[in-house]
C-alpha cells in the first residue's frame, strides 16, 4: 500500500512510486520517466526533493522505508498537521538564540531550583495565613524569562525530563515554562512575558482550599463538586489581589484561564473576543500540561496525542489560530521527549527545528543495540553528513524511556 511521504522525509532506499504532480510535468531524466524507481544516491533524493513538496512511496519496495514508516498512522498525522499549520509560523524569530542549550542548561537548572522553592514557600504561606512575599515572585519569574529568552529549549527541556518523577516539578511551574515559551515564540515583549509567566505560576494556587479528596477523586464529579472545583479561580484572584506590587494585568489572565472559546468555560463563560490573548494562552497550556501529566483517573498522553487532540478541537475550546501557533512552537517531537531512530538508537530530544519539524536535534542515548553510551552524542537530524549508500537517521517512533531501562533522572544536570 501506498504512503504519502513528504518530500524532506524521503530517504536512500526509499521507492517513489507517485508525485505530487503528473510524471509528464516532471523535467527529470533517466531514470525518472519509469515512473517508479528506488531512490539510488544522494543526487536523485535531491532531485526529488528540488521538484515536490511530497511523494508517494511504496514501503514494499522500499529498502528501509519500512523501518521509518514502523508507526505509519502516527507519522502520517504528524505530516498533515505540520503542512496544514505551517503557514501560521512566525516568519521570523523575533527572540534570536543567544545561548546554546548546552550554557544555559546549568543556569536554566538553578532558576528552575529557585522557583520551585519559592513556589513551595507560597504554597506553605497561604496555607498557614501568612503574607505572600511577591518580590521573590517576581525575581524567580524575572529570571525565568531571562533563561528562556536566551534559550527556550533549556527550560523546556528540564522541566519536561523531571516531570516524569511526579515529585519533581508543581504542575504550575510546567505551565509557567510552557507559556513563557509559547510567549517568546509569537514575539511578546518582556512586560508581557513576566505578566504571563506570574499568572501561569500563580493561577491555580486556589486548589489549596478545594477538599484535597476532590482533586484526587477518580470517579466523574456531580454537579455540587464540579461547581466547588471551578470556585479555585476566584479563591486564586482573592489570594493575588492580597499580594502587594501585583499588577492588574495578573488578576486579569487569571480570572479568564478557564473560560473556553465557545462560551463553555467557566466562571462567566464568556467566548471569543472576550478572553484576551494572554488569557487564551494561559487556559491553552494549562490544557496541554494537564493533558500530558499523569492523573489518578489516566495515564499521561504524549505530547503527540495532546497536539492531535487540541488540533482537532480548534476554534472551539481554544481559538484556531492560537493552536496552530502552539503546536508549530512546540513541534510534533517536543523536547525532552524520547524517540526512536530507524537505526534503532534511542534519542532525546534537546531542541526543535522550526523548519523541519521531523527532523529536531537529538542527543543519542544508546547504541543500536540498546547498550548506554558513556558520552551521549548530539546530532542534527536536518544536517547530517551521510555517505553514499548510507541511510540518514530519522525518528521511527515515539518511546517510553522505562521500556529501555532509561531513568530521565540520570539526565538532570
Amino acid at each position: 500500500m501506498k504512503r504519502k511521504v513528504s518530500a524532506d522525509d524521503l530517504t536512500l532506499g526509499m521507492y517513489v512510486a507517485e508525485l505530487d504532480r503528473s510524471w509528464e510535468a516532471a523535467p527529470f531524466e533517466s531514470p525518472f520517466e519509469l515512473q517508479g524507481f528506488t531512490i539510488q544516491n544522494v543526487e536523485e533524493l535531491l532531485k526529488v526533493q528540488k521538484l515536490c513538496r511530497f511523494v508517494y512511496i511504496d514501503p514494499k519496495l522500499g529498502v528501509g522505508a519500512k523501518r521509518y514508516l514502523s508507526d505509519e498512522h502516527q507519522f502520517s498525522s504528524a505530516v498533515n498537521i505540520v503542512q496544514e499549520t505551517a503557514a501560521a509560523a512566525p516568519l521570523e524569530e523575533y527572540y534570536p538564540e543567544k545561548q546554546p542549550i548546552e550554557r544555559e542548561i546549568v543556569r536554566a537548572k538553578e532558576i528552575l531550583d529557585d522557583t520551585n522553592r519559592v513556589y513551595d514557600q507560597v504554597l506553605r504561606d497561604i496555607a498557614s495565613g501568612n503574607k505572600v512575599d511577591a518580590r521573590s515572585v517576581k525575581t524567580v519569574i524575572g529570571n525565568l524569562v531571562e533563561s528562556v529568552l536566551r534559550n527556550a529549549s533549556a527550560a523546556s527541556w528540564l522541566v519536561r525530563l523531571k516531570k516524569q518523577d511526579e515529585t519533581a516539578y508543581a504542575h504550575s511551574i510546567s505551565v509557567c515554562v510552557m507559556g513563557l515559551t509559547v510567549g517568546r515564540y509569537l514575539g511578546l515583549s518582556k512586560k508581557q512575558l513576566n505578566v504571563l509567566g506570574m499568572a501561569t505560576l500563580l493561577q491555580d494556587i486556589g486548589k489549596l482550599s478545594i477538599p484535597t479528596y476532590l482533586l484526587a477523586k477518580t470517579e466523574r464529579l456531580d454537579k455540587r463538586e464540579q461547581e466547588l472545583i471551578k470556585l479555585h479561580v476566584s479563591k486564586s484572584i482573592s489570594v493575588i489581589r492580597s499580594m502587594e506590587e501585583v499588577s492588574s494585568d495578573i488578576v486579569e489572565v487569571i480570572a479568564v484561564h478557564h473560560e473556553r472559546f465557545d462560551g463553555t468555560g467557566y466562571p462567566l463563560g464568556l467566548s471569543r473576543s472576550e478572553i484576551d490573548t494572554l488569557g487564551s494562552m494561559a487556559g491553552l497550556v494549562d490544557t496541554y500540561e494537564a493533558m500530558t501529566a499523569k492523573r489518578p483517573y489516566r495515564r499521561a498522553k504524549t505530547g503527540f496525542e495532546a497536539l492531535m487532540e487540541l488540533y482537532d478541537e480548534r476554534d472551539r475550546a481554544h481559538p484556531g489560530g492560537l493552536i496552530e501557533q502552539f503546536i508549530q512552537c512546540v513541534g510534533i517531537f517536543p523536547v525532552g521527549g524520547f524517540i526512536k531512530l530507524n537505526t534503532g538508537e534511542i534519542a532525546v530530544v534537546v531542541k526543535r527545528n522550526r523548519v523541519v519539524q521531523l527532523k529536531p536535534r537529538v542527543m543519542i542515548l544508546t547504541d543500536p543495540k540498546g547498550n548506554r553510551l558513556p558520552h551521549p552524542q548530539t546530532l542534527d537530524l536536518s544536517a547530517q553528513f551521510v555517505l553514499p549508500g548510507r541511510m540518514p537517521k530519522v525518528i521511527a517512533k515515539i518511546v517510553n524511556p522505562k521500556d529501555y531501562n532509561i531513568d530521565p533522572r540520570d539526565l538532570f544536570l
